[in-house]
């Protein structure tokens, strides 16, 4: 327990002093902005190798996230805990609908929750069907938000390809445009999953190529 709580707090230390070293840019954040201003709370959803940004960006705003049982899950939701994050333990494989019920209560007491959609283990960018089942059982939009940076190194080692920006480069949050799924059938839940990842790989394209756009 000492170890992990040791391990947690230099995570955080790191990641923390890491993100303050960016340039950061919000790009149409007044979406998510909106729906707050209307009292709406949001499901975030994002591609699991572009979450490093998101940690600080999204620190202290009321999210509940999902970490998983393991002992690497236990080291993240002691830095996302640190960060404001409020935690919920479980997986696909590992008291997975533990996880469920904690992230509906957080959306029931009007939290906003965030998920790595193709995560934990992919396949790599493609949308799981739970985070459409949770919009439309519960009616709350999904707004899909994705990262990247003018510099930046990328895990190729790793399923997800994790993006990790340079210290002192500029980097971009992007977010798309809210989506409401109207129901949980099984053709809805399919639409409204290919919507999603439709636009969280749109939005990936655009985020990669900002900096490029403005430099040319």
């Amino acid at each position: 327990m000492m170890r992990t709580r040791i391990l947690s707090f230099i995570g955080w230390t790191l990641l923390s002093l890491w993100c303050r070293t960016l340039r950061i840019t919000f790009v149409n954040k007044t979406v998510p902005d909106g729906l707050k201003a209307q009292g709406k709370n949001i499901i975030f959803a994002f591609w699991h190798g572009r979450q490093f940004l998101l940690f600080h960006t999204h620190r202290r705003l009321g999210v509940v996230i999902p970490a998983s049982e393991s002992k690497d899950g236990e080291i993240q939701a002691g830095i996302l805990t640190r960060f404001g994050f409020e935690v919920v333990r479980g997986s696909s494989k590992r008291k997975g609908a533990q996880a469920l019920l904690g992230l509906v209560d957080g959306l029931r007491r009007g939290k906003h929750i965030a998920l790595a959609v193709d995560g934990p283990r992919g396949p790599l960018y493609e949308v799981k069907q739970g985070v459409t089942y949770l919009a439309g059982k519960l009616d709350k939009p999904i707004v899909p938000v994705i990262t990247s940076a003018k510099r930046f190194w990328v895990l190729g080692r790793v399923w997800d390809k994790y993006l990790l920006p340079v210290p002192f480069t500029r980097a971009v949050v992007l977010y798309g445009e809210p989506i409401m799924v109207n129901g949980t059938s099984e053709d809805v839940l399919e639409s409204k999953r290919g919507e999603l990842q439709t636009a969280l790989n749109r939005l990936m394209a655009e985020a990669d190529e900002y900096f490029t756009k403005r430099s040319a």
